[in-house]
């Protein structure tokens, strides 16, 4: 969190490279009538793939408005590749007609043979040059049609993204507890491509697709309506076997989409844990069970390839039925008189080409239902609202320090962890709060900080309800160093220019300096702009926590939190930690968690904690 100027307004100010807060709220109020618990709670059982893609993307709407030209634009172009689509066959009617026909040719193509003359030459000419030409004006429009739809498409599912991850990260502590952090990654990655391509099946393939059909199914009853009739009759027969195999499919989609979840988050597990993994050796166990819930993945997947297998092959035979019946009573009517061969060449041209689409919207059936069920789970972060406040009376740039908890009673649903707690700390005073492990000493930090709302009571930052205050206000009063500092992938001065993205670079190494991180920093490669690892691998913890120091040092708040910051370490490590922290404390409010003698003698004062209630106090 950035800046020492007044803060108002409201708690969800973006973070840089976050995207804009007030454009998310904007975007994400379409979803508030979503049915969804605040916070933590558990939307309403149902599922998703039942409501139908169109209707879940119809949450997104507000993502599209910015879009709204571009798709405009591209259903004009649209419907040039459609007009340059119906005028494809006609070339080759005017020559099947002119040449081979002996009655000679009327209707359409009697029309365009009096325009070219009656040259055979010529005509054959003008025929060859107008399906190029026809196929060029044809790609152009679909590669121009394709490009804008599915920018457009990009460009919301990029947006889509974007809110969503940053609404997740504003989500409350309490939701994030309840989640695994796999699903999480699924949401964010698979589900947002399954949209993906679902919009790009929209754009690509449902609209182009039922534009066709409309189109052909008007040219084919307007050239002839008796051979319209049988060239659309077998359209019923394929959205009827259609509308059987999104059945089926539907509960494949579910028991994959489900495999898929459940591989995600072991993964993202296993990852997590990779070092208790080397450190047990425990590669076989982990390969097991990951197979087991690959297996499941595959025979999912297997499953659907099954059923698209299948239905490959009854559409290839309805079309197959529906062309020998129109070729059947399109040569009688030749040989009664009733049409032209190029006439019926066309109606059999138009027909191959209404099946095409017709086949591509009958196989979207397994992506419209991943896409609705990934439109669901995105929806269902997107509709979860963030802690906002605003406040009309501006708030000093740098709090006094005071923390008052007032009766404070926090339940995290299995049963208090805090009693009914009260604790005044004035400005300037270190209090270490002692106790054993599960008393509620690193509760009491988490509230102060303002990662939990209590259940009941109140807790004031000079004299100010911390549940009423803005979150980037908050935080830049109030610097934390956790028991295991967390280092991003980056450098080193990187990780401390975390805690104020607009420090300085000078700013940045008086913090190393004063925290001792240029101690160990002086000796790696790159100095302070070497890259770390992932998690800070190749610093060791007492190197992490001195970094964690100076991220404070940098934030410069009037208040510190420190929990345990120095546990597990040996004595070299935290004196070299406590001689970083002696210098941070300094003129700050303090409240601190621990068990070492060193960090407690830093106190001026001592709280004890048992079972969640303040058992003594002494000075």
């Amino acid at each position: 969190m950035t800046g020492n100027v007044a803060a108002s307004g409201d708690s969800s100010e973006a973070e840089p490279g976050a995207p804009s807060s007030a454009g998310l709220h904007r975007r994400t109020r379409a979803f508030s009538s979503s049915q969804v618990e605040p916070e933590d709670g558990a939307p309403a059982s149902h599922d998703p793939a039942d409501k139908g893609l169109l209707r879940q993307l119809w949450q997104f709407r507000s993502y599209g408005r910015p879009h709204r030209r571009a798709l405009s634009v591209g259903v004009g172009l649209r419907v040039c590749e459609l007009l340059a689509d119906l005028a494809q066959p006609w070339p080759l009617a005017l020559v099947v007609d002119g040449l081979f026909a002996a009655g000679g040719s009327h209707g359409p193509p009697s029309l365009l043979a009096s325009l070219v003359g009656g040259s055979t030459r010529t005509l054959l000419l003008v025929a060859s040059v107008a399906v190029l030409i026809i196929a060029l004006i044809s790609g152009a429009f679909d590669y121009l049609g394709d490009r804008v739809m599915n920018g457009a498409g990009e460009k919301i599912t990029a947006a889509i993204r974007a809110d969503t991850f940053g609404n997740l990260q504003r989500l409350p502590m309490t939701f994030h507890d309840r989640h695994a952090v796999g699903e999480f990654t699924s949401r964010i990655s698979t589900d947002t491509d399954r949209i993906e391509t679902s919009l790009t099946a929209v754009f690509s393939t449902l609209f182009p697709g039922v534009l066709s059909i409309v189109g052909f199914a008007i040219v084919l009853l307007s050239v002839d309506w008796r051979l319209g009739l049988i060239a659309i009759g077998c359209i019923p027969l394929i959205f009827a076997s259609s509308a059987r195999y999104s059945r089926l499919t539907r509960q494949s989609a579910r028991q994959q989409r489900a495999a898929e979840g459940r591989l995600a988050g072991f993964v993202a597990e296993s990852l997590q844990g990779i070092r208790t993994i080397h450190a047990f050796g425990s590669h076989d166990l982990h390969d097991t069970r990951f197979a087991a819930d690959n297996n499941g993945t595959l025979r999912a997947g297997l499953r659907a390839v099954e059923l698209r297998a299948r239905f490959t092959p009854l559409l290839e035979i309805i079309t197959a039925v529906g062309t020998a019946v129109l070729l059947w009573v399109g040569g009688l009517g030749v040989l009664d008189g009733w049409w032209t061969v190029g006439l019926l060449v066309v109606v059999t041209s138009y027909l191959r080409d209404m099946i095409k689409p017709v086949r591509g919207l009958s196989k979207l059936s397994m992506t419209f239902t991943q896409g609705a069920a990934s439109a669901e789970r995105v929806a269902d972060i997107l509709a979860r609202t963030p802690r906002t406040i605003c406040r009309s009376r501006p708030l000093p740039a740098r709090a006094d320090g005071r923390i008052d908890l007032d009766d404070v009673v926090l339940d995290y649903g299995r049963g208090p962890v805090l009693h009914h707690l009260d604790l005044t700390i004035h400005p300037g005073e270190r209090v270490a709060l002692l106790g054993p492990n599960g008393a509620g000493k690193s509760t009491v930090l988490a509230l102060i900080a303002g990662l939990y709302q209590p259940t009941s009571g109140t807790i004031h930052l000079d004299g100010r309800n911390t549940a009423h205050l803005p979150n980037p206000w908050l935080h830049r009063q109030i610097a934390v160093v956790l028991q295991d500092t967390f280092l991003f992938s980056g450098t080193l001065a990187e990780n401390i220019r975390y805690a104020r993205p607009d420090a300085t670079p000078e700013e940045v190494t008086r913090a190393a300096q004063t925290a001792l991180v240029s101690d160990f920093a002086d000796d790696l490669p790159d100095g302070l702009d070497t890259r770390l690892g992932d998690s800070g691998t190749g610093l060791s913890g007492g190197q992490r926590q001195r970094v964690g120091v100076a991220r404070a040092l940098l934030l410069d708040a009037p208040v510190v939190l420190l929990d345990e910051p120095t546990a597990g370490f040996d004595s070299h490590a935290e004196r070299l930690v406590v001689e970083a922290l002696t210098r941070l404390v300094h003129g700050r409010t303090v409240i601190m968690t621990t068990h070492r003698p060193a960090l407690i003698r830093l106190a001026t004062r001592t709280v004890d904690i048992h079972d969640g209630a303040i058992q003594q106090l002494a000075g």
